[in-house]
């Protein structure tokens, strides 16, 4: 019988994979945890589902942030 996928294991890895990317640019892993955690949120206000999509388009907007140069804040 086939085990099926558990949507929050699969969150939390794709979520250490994109920590584990920012930090592997040289962002302390502080920083890289407050851009998530503003992400997180962003994607709350705006009602995203937590789907296949959620980190791909999380950091697109982590990256579009940083060009900004905008500081995470928490």
């Amino acid at each position: 019988m086939a085990r099926q996928a558990d949507p929050q294991r699969i969150y939390e890895a794709w979520r250490i994979a994109v920590r584990n990317t920012l930090t592997d640019t040289g962002i302390p892993l502080e920083d890289a945890e407050r851009w998530m955690t503003r992400w997180e949120v962003e994607a709350a206000v705006r009602g995203l589902p937590r789907d296949s999509d959620y980190w791909t388009v999380g950091s697109a907007w982590i990256a579009e942030q940083r060009a900004m140069r905008r500081r995470p804040k928490m």
